[in-house]
């Protein structure tokens, strides 16, 4: 399943993203509307705000279509091991970084933590079930990396 996660798809490289790319990049790969995607992190994130958490780490551990490179893997490793194109992952990455880090106790404070946690096990459940339904990724011309959501 990690192998084959989604990869974000941003808008400048051709995908219909809101914010980063997450939910596009699931549509695209799982092959589902990226607004019922968009749909299901807002539930989450009202319900009990573990789709707003949900997302922060999909952000952070999905590389973006065309790279291996996830922003938590750019922000450790040195500068002079990274491409030009991946030290742009660095500074998305600190900023994920600290709002994870920011929002996990405003979490706890804001709401049920038991809530919270239910909401991110619910995100994971559906992504797991999606994920056996589809468990390859689709296949295009440039391969997997160079897909991006047409639909």
């Amino acid at each position: 399943m990690w192998d084959t996660r989604p990869r974000r798809i941003p808008k400048d490289a051709g995908g219909r993203a809101v914010i980063a790319g997450v939910c596009a990049g699931f549509g695209q790969r799982y092959k589902v509307d990226p607004v019922a995607v968009r749909v299901a992190f807002v539930i989450l994130g009202l319900a009990f705000g573990g789709g707003i958490f949900a997302y922060l780490l999909c952000w952070m551990f999905m590389p973006r279509v065309g790279m291996d490179i996830t922003p938590a893997k750019a922000i450790v490793t040195p500068k002079e091991q990274l491409s030009p194109r991946e030290i742009e992952e660095r500074k998305p990455g600190w900023w994920l970084l600290i709002g994870l880090i920011v929002f996990l106790p405003a979490l706890s404070q804001a709401s049920d933590v038991r809530g919270a946690l239910i909401s991110f096990a619910a995100f994971f459940l559906v992504w797991f079930f999606t994920y056996a339904r589809q468990p390859e990724p689709p296949a295009g011309p440039g391969g997997n990396d160079d897909l991006v959501w047409r639909g």
